[in-house]
């Protein structure tokens, strides 16, 4: 059908292996602060070769100063104005972190922990869980919500209660709040990384059973 695949991988770069030849990948775009272990701000975007694109900024180069559009080669082509040098150098300290440690070694490590939390909390009376979880190959997060509490109400007793932090509200996913219904309250995202514990996972299951016990 001539159509370009551009595959969204957020949450999983870093975590799963990609190989954007074996699976057909046209573009691919990654954030680089969530399991890349670079500091915010800093992102990359896969074009295929021989693919041609419409830069979204236009701006200086330092390549060809005088000139007033972008150069056409790749990748000065998508890249106005000061490069975030910072950023890129923290992003390649993060992958060079993760060669070290092993892709692999990541995965499990999150899902496991991912895992266990989702064992502790799905039966709870009251409690919803989005998403599926069918297959073990997923995303290490677990999105929740209690009854109909809004979800930045429960964040904040997570907080300010259990020191607990967590992402709420609508994830810059407002399309899947309107399939979700859950456009008014948001919803609850525990996001399992490397560096977190079994120890916390227990503790942040039980702050759960608390809240949940304490409203029904």
């Amino acid at each position: 059908y001539n159509l370009l695949f551009i595959v969204d991988a957020s949450q999983t770069a870093g975590i799963f292996p990609i190989d954007v030849e074996k699976m057909g990948i046209d573009i691919l775009c990654f954030t680089g602060h969530k399991s890349l272990f670079a500091p915010q701000g800093i992102g990359g975007i896969y074009i295929k070769e021989n693919l041609n694109i419409r830069p979204l900024k236009s701006g200086g180069t330092g390549i060809k100063t005088f000139s007033k559009n972008q150069p056409l080669e790749m990748p000065t082509l998508l890249e106005a104005g000061t490069l975030n040098t910072p950023g890129i150098a923290g992003l390649n300290a993060g992958i060079k972190f993760i060669q070290k440690v092993g892709i692999e070694n990541i995965k499990n490590h999150e899902l496991s922990l991912m895992w266990k939390f989702y064992s502790l909390i799905k039966d709870l009376p009251g409690l919803k869980i989005y998403g599926d979880f069918s297959t073990p190959e997923r995303a290490p997060i677990v999105t929740i919500n209690i009854k109909d509490f809004s979800s930045e109400d429960v964040a904040e007793e997570l907080l300010s209660t259990y020191n607990i932090v967590t992402r709420a509200g609508g994830h810059c996913a407002p399309l899947l709040h309107k399939a979700f219904g859950t456009e008014r309250i948001g919803a609850i995202r525990f996001s399992f990384g490397f560096f977190n514990t079994i120890d916390e996972v227990l503790y942040t299951a039980n702050a759960i059973k608390k809240i949940v016990l304490e409203n029904n």
